[in-house]
């Protein structure tokens, strides 16, 4: 009875039961939020319950063809590939640019395991790629308003773009969004043509330079070996993979990445104490700059803000390094939007407010009842880490617990310290995980904000890096094989969701 104990007890604390337990938890949740949505009619903005698989905005459809068989084999050539050569053995410089063809190869080839689709244009059906379908919906994608930014110019269509006989007349997604899905689309046609192959391609092409920040920020916070295994994960992360390739929340998210390693680029060369204030600060510059850019182009990055300011919070023994960094951060931002203003008329605190009120009519605030706050708050959540993925999930919160369980013991001993030598402890907590904690709280904060309707496994994508750095740390302290079990068991879960359901984009 005892070695069977034992074994169970093993057999629990290893990985792949560990990850069948949690998405077992999922699958319950499913269960209960599909009867409770059944049951009380409880809203969960565009998400429905008769159709889609909550909480993801995702519909079943079983999509098996040979169409599975590239993404297959990129995939599995891929994890080959890291185990034979991309852990070790090569210069940072070729791991980049072999990330940045294997980026590419893994999202078109999965993008593609559905095949064809069957839409409507001009009166007859066609098929189309799978790659190309999210952009034919020119009523709800940016794609549809390109040729107005041809027809009015960039400089009109942005100083009337928050006006009502401008702003009602855009495609569904604009008007929840800032300007810039539709400038960045009308530059790519503008080089490459109009057409949904050139709008695709580009919005894959852009979005894998993220591999270089991911790369970066993961080597400046926990070294070199992180920062490999970071990037190997990002690869196979599965909201990443389904969405980029057929959304512009993957162009949207290039800026938000950037902008968190350029903080940190900006913290570690930039904060040396006995620095003044009116020295030049490039680093933070550019931290607000491409949060500007992040914030033309999603409202979401407001995200990557508030993180930063937790983190100046948390690491307040050098808050006024990083008060330094924020405030220089904050003049790029301001900058960005003055110049704008003044080259064009934009004003975006007008085109904030139009499109708040615009989502509210279609998905409501959030806040209507408490238990509409409540199930909309842990779906959010919920769907989120179900899309970045079970393994992912499983290990973040792990390391979460590791890093708590550090600055408890860290605590209770300066706690000891502090009784002999009268100084608090909670200003020397220097132990403590930042960057972990800091997102975590972040997270928690815009969950129950109300400010997200569901669909976040989608709009939340520019998270990604929050989840798979600390992954990456936690099991460079583990045996490789757990690294290997974690990647694959990424693989299948984002190979078999692509085959079950329909997402949209």
């Amino acid at each position: 009875m005892k070695h069977l104990q034992q074994h169970i007890q093993k057999a629990i604390r290893s990985i792949p039961v560990q990850i069948g337990l949690l998405a077992l938890f999922f699958c319950v949740y499913h269960i209960f939020l599909f009867y409770i949505m059944r049951e009380t009619s409880v809203n969960l903005g565009a998400v429905r319950y008769q159709k889609h698989i909550v909480p993801l905005y995702a519909q079943p459809s079983f999509d098996l063809s040979w169409w599975i068989l590239p993404a297959l084999a990129v995939c599995v050539g891929f994890l080959y590939l890291c185990h034979k050569y991309l852990l070790s053995g090569v210069s940072d410089r070729r791991l980049i640019g072999i990330a940045f063809i294997c980026f590419l190869a893994i999202h078109i080839s999965v993008a593609q395991i559905d095949g064809y689709r069957e839409i409507e244009r001009d009166g007859e059906k066609t098929q189309i790629l799978t790659l190309l379908e999210p952009y034919t919906r020119t009523g709800l994608e940016y794609y549809g308003d390109v040729p107005r930014v041809d027809e009015l110019g960039i400089r009109r269509f942005l100083r009337d773009y928050s006006k009502p006989e401008l702003f009602d007349t855009l495609s569904g997604h604009t008007r929840t969004h800032p300007p810039g899905g539709v400038l960045f689309l009308w530059h790519v046609s503008g080089l490459f043509g109009y057409n949904l192959v050139s709008a695709s391609l580009v919005t894959i092409l852009f979005t894998a330079l993220t591999v270089i920040p991911i790369y970066r920020l993961g080597e400046r916070l926990y070294g070199e070996k992180v920062g490999r295994y970071a990037l190997l994960l990002f690869l196979i992360t599965p909201n990443f993979v389904m969405f980029t390739g057929t959304s512009m929340d993957g162009p949207f998210s290039v800026f938000p990445i950037l902008s968190v390693y350029l903080f940190y680029e900006a913290r570690d060369r930039e904060t040396i104490p006995d620095q003044v204030w009116h020295e030049f600060r490039p680093y933070s510059l550019l931290t607000g700059l491409s949060l500007a850019l992040g914030m033309f182009m999603t409202y979401s990055t407001v995200v990557v803000g508030v993180f930063l300011c937790v983190l100046a919070l948390l690491e307040r023994r050098r808050f006024v390094q990083y008060l330094k960094v924020l405030l220089f951060a904050a003049s790029g931002f301001i900058g960005f939007y003055l110049l704008l203003f003044i080259l064009t008329g934009f004003r975006p605190i007008e085109a904030l407010w139009a499109a708040i009120k615009k989502d509210e009519m279609g998905m409501g605030t959030g806040y209507e009842s408490i238990g509409r706050y409540f199930h909309l708050s842990f779906a959010n959540l919920f769907a989120f880490l179900i899309g970045v993925g079970f393994p992912i999930t499983l290990i973040w919160l792990r390391e979460i617990v590791s890093v708590l369980k550090e600055w408890k013991q860290y605590t209770a001993s300066s706690e000891q310290e502090s009784n002999r030598s009268r100084i608090p402890w909670i200003f020397r907590h220097e132990k403590l995980d930042a960057f972990v904690i800091g997102f975590l709280i972040t997270l928690l904060f815009f969950t129950f904000s109300t400010l997200f309707t569901m669909e976040v496994e989608r709009i939340w994508i520019f998270m990604v890096p929050f989840f798979v750095i600390p992954v990456a740390k936690h099991l460079t302290t583990r045996p490789v094989s757990d690294l290997y079990w974690v990647a694959g068991i990424l693989v299948a879960q984002l190979i078999v969701s692509e085959v079950l359901l329909y997402t949209y984009w």
